[in-house]
């Protein structure tokens, strides 16, 4: 009897307290319940924005295909002002970039590049996006601009592929010493990322009487 008495009252403690509590307990549901209608509204939304953003790409290259590189850039710019959240806008504009430096339009590239460069929230591609920009600005003549673009980079992104760029730099403003440093830079990383036996030929035709590392061995 005492146990019955004793669940008796803890129902009806609960019971109170339910009522007491019900006006807040009430709103947390609805809270709760808004969270969640919320979250899938916007995830529904993430993705109705992908799928046109992915179409919209797709569309920046039909047109470069064409070579409608005017039609292009204002789907590029479309997608920049309306899809920014998505990679489909850095993509588009590195396509239309690619395809002004196959054109000859330098300039157009490397503005390109630097609003993807500034825009862009991915940093591995952003590491990617510096490595051309610097090689645009010095295929434009821009030495000193594609140095300070290269030098820009944030700790750790100084890859072999930076270090023979730098390399190339340098040697087009004289500095031969700072060039085969770089070369050699590039080369001590032992990574795949560059063209060793270029860097290699690169240093042996700077600096005829020193063996570049590596080349000429054998086992």
């Amino acid at each position: 009897m005492e146990e019955y008495l004793s669940e008796r009252q803890q129902i009806d403690w609960l019971r109170a307290t339910l009522r007491e509590n019900a006006p807040w307990a009430l709103a947390s549901v609805l809270i709760t319940v808004g969270l969640f209608v919320g979250y899938q509204q916007w995830k529904a939304w993430g993705l109705r924005q992908a799928d046109a953003a992915d179409q919209k790409y797709e569309a920046t290259l039909n047109a470069l295909a064409r070579g409608d590189a005017d039609g292009a850039g204002r789907i590029v710019k479309e997608l920049r002002e309306s899809y920014a959240r998505t990679p489909y806008a850095d993509l588009a504009a590195l396509a239309l970039a690619r395809f002004h430096v196959e054109g000859g339009r330098l300039g157009d590239a490397a503005a390109l590049l630097e609003a993807v460069l500034k825009q862009t929230r991915d940093a591995e591609l952003a590491t990617v996006v510096r490595l051309r920009l610097a090689r645009v600005q010095r295929a434009d003549g821009k030495t000193d601009a594609a140095l300070a673009t290269l030098a820009g980079a944030p700790a750790g992104s100084a890859s072999p592929a930076y270090a023979d760029v730098r390399g190339d730099l340098l040697l087009d403003k004289g500095d031969k010493a700072g060039a085969l440093a770089a070369w050699r830079e590039a080369l001590a990383a032992k990574s795949a990322g560059v063209n060793r036996e270029l860097i290699e030929l690169k240093i042996a035709a700077l600096e005829p009487a020193a063996a570049p590392a590596g080349a000429g061995q054998k086992p």
